[in-house]
């Protein structure tokens, strides 16, 4: 039997390749022959950097940045020499683990700390920039990273604004006579895979605010000042980005390097697998199961994020799918009809999350010996 893995991470408890270890052990206990290999893979959010330094040649480029809060923190990006091109991961700055979750709380938080980390790798003549989104603790439109960058938002009495969650229902104006020319001379992408829009029922605020420390008050505001951005930057520019796929990610952040850097926006896992050149990998061996998962598989796992990518590479390869999550919060169903083969739970249902975060190595093992004793006792591993 031949398994090809390719997990995320389980937040708060387990990496990626701990989960592939612990899947790995599992199949060992149960006396299964097997051979495997493990793709280290991002949808762009945390673990971005470590993804792409699994494939690609970089230096670490150290400077101290901002936290959400605004606080100095030392930070890092990456970069490429053959290709010129700096990598960003948006929550090595700006994301919710920089802070503590009493802290968090996207009406007063800022991408500004991703946006000094661009700014760097401008001024150091980079010209491909690549931001990876996901994790992040604000819900700013991007103004945060406009912000570093030279833009300045005004309220209706010409006064600066702070770039936070905060000030987005008050910017009656956008100053760009400090944004550096040099920014034309450089190719931004945003590298993400949700497809939510910037505001409306599925998009920023009210998707993902929540999470991130907000009450639904808050979010309410949140979807208003980012509807009241959009607004002014149409005034101010002609540009409509608000609506187009993606443009919700890390809290808007996606639409604001659209809107004032002219980012590209390219799919986080596409972008990953294209490095690690996991279809070659497929077209020359003909793998049993693509192994994948998430710590919590729910509704927004089949709205762009590693598992949905991973699940059209097992469409296009005609190679089954086993999903495994720490929660799953929808139907099993919802997955199978999605062309998952298989999805199991690790959760010990009787337990508390910390217990089940604490072992989370233990029950995937657990999980993984089980499912593949019932397989040879179904007989179905015996001409694999």
């Amino acid at each position: 039997m031949k398994l090809l893995l390719i997990p995320d991470k389980f937040k708060g408890s387990l990496t990626s390749e701990e989960v592939s270890k612990a899947f790995i052990r599992g199949v060992q206990k149960a006396g299964v022959d097997f051979t495997y290999k493990f793709i280290k893979a991002s949808d762009g959010g945390d673990g971005f950097l470590d993804a792409v330094s699994s494939y690609k040649p970089c230096i670490s480029i150290q400077i101290i940045s901002e936290n959400p809060l605004g606080k100095p923190l030392r930070s890092y990006y990456l970069y490429n020499k053959k290709d010129n091109a700096a990598y960003i991961e948006l929550a090595n700055a700006s994301g919710m683990e920089r802070l503590r979750p009493e802290d968090r709380n996207p009406m007063l938080t800022s991408s500004y700390g991703t946006g000094l980390q661009i700014r760097d790798a401008v001024q150091k003549g980079i010209k491909n920039i690549y931001i990876g989104l996901g994790g992040s603790a604000t819900n700013d439109g991007g103004i945060g990273i406009a912000s570093a960058l030279g833009y300045v938002f005004l309220d209706a009495k010409g006064k600066r604004l702070p770039t936070i969650g905060n000030s987005l229902e008050q910017i009656r104006r956008i100053d760009d006579s400090r944004v550096s020319a040099d920014l034309k001379q450089v190719s931004f992408y945003a590298v993400n895979d949700v497809s939510n829009p910037l505001f409306g029922a599925k998009g920023a605020a009210h998707v993902y605010a929540g999470q991130k420390g907000a009450t639904e008050e808050i979010i309410k505001v949140l979807d208003q000042g980012l509807e009241n951005l959009d607004r002014v930057v149409a005034e101010t520019y002609g540009l409509l980005n608000a609506q187009e796929p993606g443009s919700g990610a890390a809290g808007g952040a996606a639409y604001g390097l659209k809107t004032f850097l002219g980012a590209s926006y390219l799919s986080g896992i596409d972008f990953i697998l294209t490095l690690s050149e996991v279809e070659k990998l497929l077209e020359a061996n003909a793998f049993d199961f693509i192994v994948t998962g998430e710590g919590k598989i729910d509704e927004q796992t089949l709205n762009g994020k590693l598992i949905h990518g991973v699940i059209k590479l097992g469409k296009k390869y005609n190679t089954h799918i086993i999903a495994i999550c720490g929660k799953l919060e929808v139907p099993k169903n919802v997955l199978l009809n999605n062309g998952v083969h298989d999805v199991f739970e690790i959760q010990n249902p009787s337990r508390d999350l910390a217990y089940n975060l604490k072992n989370a190595g233990e029950l995937l093992t657990q999980k993984a010996k089980e499912f593949f004793l019932l397989k040879k006792e179904n007989s179905s591993l015996k001409n694999r």
